[in-house]
């Protein structure tokens, strides 16, 4: 099958435009939060700057639909929404469920697929107006609060020639995103996952109180908030992240194959993984094609994409990095291919903003795996994702994160590669068809999985899934960090774990 010249730009815009790399960080949010004035209770709750909204009020339902980016928004139902203006309302908030038998979750961006911010009963903190990013230059450190968006990030950074992993879709918030873990761009040569670039943290705790935290000061809550995700014990108002040089010399080669090439694909990313530079960042996928008419028949309708960026300091050492994927068999499979196109770090982005095709919106829900055998998940999951229910739905496989395990975080590093299926659909009549498909996946990728990852596990149907992101050292420690910071459960655990 070859497609027309005049479409293969258009294969890989659409493609390139959210619909599937841009899951890595969640895809781009429609809704938007309701108009938020300075406003306290009018009787009972916080005495706060910020706005409270009540379960009763009658722009409480807005304001809950509002703290999840996706449509299928959970039938839950928390007693109190706060939305904080400043580290002081997060203060008053905490002591106010404290004293109120409240438990409390934190909601920094509302892209976690399984709306983990909102529980029933207790009080979800919004905390995406504290959104000030300021760089130390000398420390190399962007002292971020949790509400700053991806590419508020990488724009500040940048203009003082720094980068951070920040997550692929530029509307992402970075507090949940790199408090889970953090697939980001350019992570595996920042040393993997980008929780592993938090240098320290501002969190309030069960009392109220703030602390830091870092390898001196707290180290047992330091430890935790990199990468333990929404069960964290605590809410953070800061992260001292690490920030590096800016890459100068970005080059992307990208290989459109049909889906019967999937063998083809995997063998040689597994080869190449074996040699590739941690520099360079590879993503493959089983997708629909974006061209493809309705009733296309599926060899026609489903490919598979490869894409592999290289951030080097040249673009000739970049070529280089490259070269071996030039080299491999998947031009030659390739019904469509650009290689070595040259982009700036920012320039990352042209395919994720809201102007630009894709960008899918809707239902949604993932589940994921790590793992040591990533093709033989593509490879099992090749004649499943023919009779997919949904276009958007896709399968997405991250490999060669340069993962170790670290006595310095709660991440459990159990695999070296990652694997997601991510489905996405309309209509709240086709919820069951496409749970269905999905847990139909789930055996397949579990087959050759050593566990999760914590930022894209469905806990709604799964809440196994997350004890699973953990060894069970780690996950025995979090325990007794739970047990040390918030001895009287104010803050909720993960979902499904009461």
């Amino acid at each position: 099958m070859k497609y027309a010249r005049s479409t293969r730009r258009e294969i890989l815009n659409r493609f390139l435009s959210g619909t599937v790399i841009g899951a890595l960080g969640s895809l781009y949010s429609r809704s938007a939060l309701p108009q938020a004035g300075d406003s306290g209770p009018d009787g009972t709750g916080p005495r706060v700057s910020g706005t409270v909204v009540r379960k009763g009020d009658p722009d409480y339902e807005s304001w809950r639909r509002s703290m999840v980016f996706h449509r299928s928004k959970p039938d839950r139902y928390p007693d109190m929404i706060l939305q904080a203006r400043s580290v002081d309302d997060v203060q008053a908030a905490v002591r106010y469920a404290a004293d109120n038998n409240l438990k409390v979750t934190t909601r920094s961006g509302g892209h976690n697929a399984t709306g983990a911010s909102l529980r029933n009963g207790g009080l979800c903190i919004d905390v995406s107006p504290l959104a000030n990013v300021q760089i130390d230059d000398e420390r190399q450190i962007a002292l971020t609060q949790p509400g700053v968006k991806s590419i508020q990030l990488s724009a500040e950074a940048g203009t003082r020639g720094f980068s951070f992993p920040v997550p692929h879709c530029p509307t992402v918030g970075i507090g949940g995103f790199v408090i889970g873990g953090g697939i980001g761009l350019n992570y595996q040569s920042r040393g993997g996952f980008a929780a592993l670039s938090i240098e320290g943290a501002d969190i309030v705790t069960a009392d109220g109180e703030l602390v830091t935290a870092t390898r001196d000061e707290n180290p047992d809550l330091y430890w935790a908030v990199r990468g333990a995700g929404p069960g964290f014990p605590g809410v953070v108002t800061q992260y001292h992240l690490s920030v590096y040089p800016t890459p100068r010399g970005i080059l992307a080669s990208s290989y459109i194959l049909p889906l019967e090439a999937v063998e083809t694909m995997t063998r040689e990313l597994d080869r190449l993984n074996e040699e590739k530079d941690d520099r360079v960042e590879v993503l493959a996928a089983l997708m629909h094609s974006p061209v493809a008419a309705a009733d296309a028949p599926p060899e026609e309708a489903k490919i598979c994409f490869v894409t592999a960026y290289a951030f080097g300091d040249t673009v000739a050492e970049s070529r280089s990095m490259l070269r071996p994927f030039a080299r491999s068999a998947l031009p030659r499979e390739s019904i469509v291919l650009t290689e070595y196109e040259k982009l700036s770090f920012s320039g990352l982005y042209q395919f994720f903003t809201p102007d630009k095709p894709g960008g899918a919106h809707g239902r949604y829900a993932v589940d994921n795996v790590m793992t040591n055998e990533p093709g033989q998940i593509f490879i099992g999951l090749a004649d499943h994702f023919r009779s997919t229910p949904s276009p958007i739905n896709h399968v997405l496989g991250a490999y060669g994160m340069n993962l170790k395990q670290r006595d310095d975080s709660c991440l459990s590093s159990i695999a070296n590669h990652y694997v997601g299926t991510f489905i996405i659909w309309q209509d709240e009549a086709d919820d069951e068809r496409n749970f269905a498909w999905l847990e139909e996946a789930i055996p397949v990728m579990e087959k050759y999985g050593k566990g999760h990852y914590i930022n894209e596990v469905e806990a709604r149907r799964h809440p196994e899934h997350i004890r699973e992101c953990f060894s069970a050292e780690n996950w025995q420690r979090l325990a007794d960090v739970r047990r040390q910071y918030d001895p009287d459960g104010v803050f909720h655990t993960y979902l499904g774990y009461g």
